[in-house]
């Protein structure tokens, strides 16, 4: 009677572990991203009062990474990313008070930075191929300084709009296509005029996410 007592509650906890995995387990995706992003910030890069780039952002620009999905709701989840960005651009260094002997030369001016967005996601529908809408937070990492007298913020606040579609491949795995807008908040060089508008780091983000559940 002991023994099938023991065999019973053996049983018992093993079936409320595996349904409390299970249960754990389907709130979480996991996924890489590759984005393709297009620098719509302005043409005039200024990193002091009288000194800066005027940017020709015809560099191709790119993002990739990994993103960590949870689920609040079956149709509201939690999102949160690790990735790595290239911003280059050509840039014409100007000075506003200097007397240049010489006029300055376009140059490629390498930007890279580590971004961890924060951001909420909204699926509109349960179906195989559903749309969603994202806002979140994006906290930037700058990896380099674009050059001269230049100093950039150690860490920079962001934000990130957007949406896309999803569609289901398998009972775990799914594609999403998705175009998102981000812009920076807080100033991404510390010596920028403070009377003006400061420079503003903007794109458009067109992304492909490849996701599974765990």
């Amino acid at each position: 009677m002991k023994i099938k007592i023991i065999v019973f509650l053996e049983t018992f906890l093993c079936c409320i572990s595996v349904s409390i995995a299970q249960e754990v387990t389907d709130k979480f995706r996991i996924g890489i991203t590759a984005n393709w992003d297009k620098n719509i910030s302005a043409e005039r890069l200024a990193f002091g009062k009288y000194t800066g780039f005027t940017a020709d952002y015809n560099q191709f620009n790119y993002s990739f990474g990994g993103i960590l999905e949870y689920f609040l709701k079956s149709n509201l989840s939690l999102n949160g990313a690790l990735n790595y960005t290239n911003r280059d651009f050509t840039g014409t260094y100007f000075c506003d008070v200097c007397d240049f002997e010489f006029p300055p030369t376009p140059e490629e001016v390498d930007f890279r930075f580590i971004e961890v967005p924060i951001t909420v996601k909204y699926y509109l529908s349960p179906n195989n191929i559903r749309l969603f809408g994202e806002l979140g937070l994006n906290n930037i990492f700058p990896l380099n300084n674009p050059g001269y007298e230049a100093r950039v913020n150690s860490y920079v606040i962001g934000y990130k709009l957007g949406g896309g579609l999803e569609y289901t491949m398998s009972q775990k795995t799914a594609l999403q296509l998705s175009l998102s807008y981000n812009s920076t908040i807080s100033k991404l060089f510390k010596d920028a005029y403070y009377e003006g508008p400061y420079f503003r780091l903007k794109s458009l983000q067109f992304g492909v996410v490849l996701l599974k559940k765990l």
